[in-house]
C-alpha cells in the first residue's frame, strides 16, 4: 500500500464514522471521491470562504520529535484556525477542504491517523465536513485548508470597516497566553498554557451571536492583538484608545512580570479570540465565553498625546494615526513614555514573510 492509498482508507474511515449523516443535513451531494465537491446551498443564504496555510517552521515547530509528537494538535489546529476565521464574519462553520504536502517520513499509518483524528476532532466540535483534497510530497510538513460557512438569511456579515466613533472595543477570552508558551515551553506557566497554544478555541457561537446583536466590527486575534485592531482602525477610518490595564488575562500568565506579559497579550498572535466593537448601547452576548471591554473607538487622526485619549484638534502634541493608542491606568503610553514597558516596544505582531 503506498501514502496515497493509506491516505485515502484512514481518511474514509474516519469520514465514515465522524460525518457521512451530517452530510445529507448540509446539503452536501457529493464529498470526499470524485473531482470536486457539490453542495446545494439553503435558501437566501450566502457563502464564506476563508484559506490558511500552515508551513513546518513557520507555524509550528520544525522539529521532527515535536511534529511526531503533536500529530493529533496540528490536524487539529489546522481545522481551528480557519473555522475562527469564520466566526470573525458571524458565519456558522459548513465544510473544508484540505491540501497536504507530505513528507515521506510522515507517510505512515502512525502519524497519518493521528493527524486524522485531531482534523475530525475539530470537525466534529465545530460543526464542518471535510468534502475534499489534495495531496503532494514536499521535504517539510504544509498544509492548507480551505473552509467554507454560511450566512442565514438576514444575517448580516460582521466586517472589519464598520466601526464608529463611540463604539466599545471588546475582547472574548484571555490574552498572551499561546505567545508566552512559544517563548516558554519548558517553564511552569509554558506547560499548563500549552492547550491554547496547540489547540486553540475558535469563538463560533460568539461570532454568530454578535453578527446577529448588530457588531460593528470583528476580527480574529491571530497576528497579536495591536496588530490586529490596527486593521479594523485602517478599514474602519478611526482610531481607538486601549486601556492595558483591561486586557483579561488567564491566572498563569498573572504570575509573569508586567511589560513581557503585556507584550505577550498585545503582539505574540495565535490566541484566535474574537476582537469585535458594538455601540455604546449594545450589551455583547451572554453565554460561556467570558468577553472584556478593552476601550474605545475615537476619531481618526487627532489624539492628545501627553495623557487622555480624547480627541483634540488644536493641540501640538496630537499625532495622525489610525492605530489604537496605548493607556495605562489613565496615562498615555507613547515612546517618551513607555511606562509600564521599560523602553518603546516592537509592536508589529506576527510577520509571515520576515525572516
Amino acid at each position: 500500500m503506498n501514502e496515497f492509498e493509506l491516505i485515502e482508507q484512514i481518511f474514509f474511515q474516519l469520514q465514515a464514522d465522524n460525518t457521512l449523516a451530517a452530510c445529507s443535513k448540509k446539503g452536501i451531494e457529493k464529498g470526499i471521491g470524485d473531482d470536486a465537491a457539490v453542495t446545494a446551498l439553503p435558501a437566501g443564504s450566502r457563502l464564506v470562504s476563508c484559506i490558511d496555510t500552515l508551513v513546518q517552521g513557520r507555524h509550528f515547530s520544525a522539529d521532527w520529535a515535536q511534529v511526531q509528537k503533536l500529530a493529533f494538535a496540528i490536524g487539529y489546529k489546522a481545522v481551528a484556525v480557519n473555522v475562527s476565521d469564520l466566526a470573525a464574519m458571524g458565519a456558522t462553520p459548513h465544510s473544508i477542504l484540505l491540501a497536504v504536502a507530505l513528507p515521506e517520513r510522515l507517510a505512515n499509518k502512525e502519524w497519518l491517523t493521528e493527524f486524522a483524528k485531531g482534523l475530525f476532532h475539530a470537525c466534529q466540535l465545530f460543526g464542518v465536513t471535510l468534502i475534499g483534497g489534495d495531496t503532494t510530497r514536499n521535504n517539510t510538513l504544509v498544509l492548507s485548508i480551505s473552509a467554507q460557512g454560511l450566512l442565514a438569511a438576514g444575517t448580516p456579515a460582521v466586517y472589519r470597516s464598520g466601526a464608529q466613533v463611540g463604539d466599545k472595543v471588546y475582547v472574548s477570552g484571555t490574552l498572551g497566553d499561546a505567545s508566552y508558551v512559544l517563548q516558554h515551553l519548558d517553564s511552569a506557566q509554558g506547560i499548563e498554557l500549552a492547550h491554547r497554544l496547540h489547540m486553540p478555541t475558535p469563538r463560533v457561537s460568539l461570532g454568530i451571536a454578535l453578527a446577529k446583536i448588530g457588531s460593528t466590527a470583528m476580527i480574529d486575534i491571530s497576528d497579536g492583538l495591536y496588530q490586529d485592531l490596527g486593521h479594523i482602525c485602517q478599514q474602519s477610518n478611526v482610531s481607538m484608545r486601549l486601556n492595558l490595564e483591561q486586557l483579561p488575562t488567564s491566572s498563569p500568565l498573572l504570575a509573569v512580570d508586567l511589560p513581557e506579559r503585556l507584550l505577550c497579550q498585545l503582539t505574540g498572535g495565535d490566541d484566535y479570540e474574537l476582537a469585535f466593537t458594538l455601540p455604546a448601547g449594545v450589551e455583547p452576548p451572554i453565554g460561556n465565553t467570558s468577553v472584556s471591554c478593552i476601550g474605545e473607538v475615537i476619531a481618526a487622526g487627532e489624539v492628545d498625546s501627553n495623557d487622555t485619549g480624547s480627541p483634540n484638534t488644536t493641540s501640538i502634541n496630537t499625532v495622525v494615526s489610525q492605530h489604537p493608542f496605548m493607556f495605562y491606568r489613565g496615562q498615555a503610553v507613547t515612546p517618551s513614555q513607555p511606562s509600564p514597558f521599560t523602553t518603546w516596544p516592537s509592536l508589529t505582531g506576527y510577520q509571515h514573510f520576515t525572516g
